[in-house]
């Protein structure tokens, strides 16, 4: 596969979270399908709160993976979906919670 490179201007949406009781800030770069609408997500930020700290390094790699699976054609419900998952369903960690709401960005009516 061939990476899809995003446009050099696109939309960033962040929101601040908690898992597993460590806080990070989850990013999602979507470049613009046109001047109004915003398309697929091509980016993953992921930030914990203690900065350059062990689990903020794995949480930033592995965004840095999703992104270049994204930019490579796996889809957004593919990545999520890979994740592991507690046995209650819910994401097992702040990779797997940052690729479900990922995939809500990807699809907000829940297709």
């Amino acid at each position: 596969m061939t990476r899809v490179r995003p446009q050099q201007r696109r939309a960033l949406e962040t929101i601040a979270i908690e898992h597993d009781g460590h806080r990070f800030k989850i990013g999602v770069g979507r470049e613009f399908a046109d001047r109004r609408e915003l398309g697929a997500p091509v980016e993953v930020f992921i930030n914990a709160q203690k900065v350059n700290s062990l689990l903020d390094a794995l949480a930033c790699d592995g965004a840095i993976l999703m992104s270049l699976l994204l930019q490579h054609g796996c889809t957004a419900a593919d990545i999520a979906r890979s994740m592991k998952r507690n046995s209650d369903g819910a994401p097992a960690s702040v990779l797997g919670l940052a690729a479900s709401l990922l995939n809500q960005t990807a699809h907000p009516e829940g297709d």
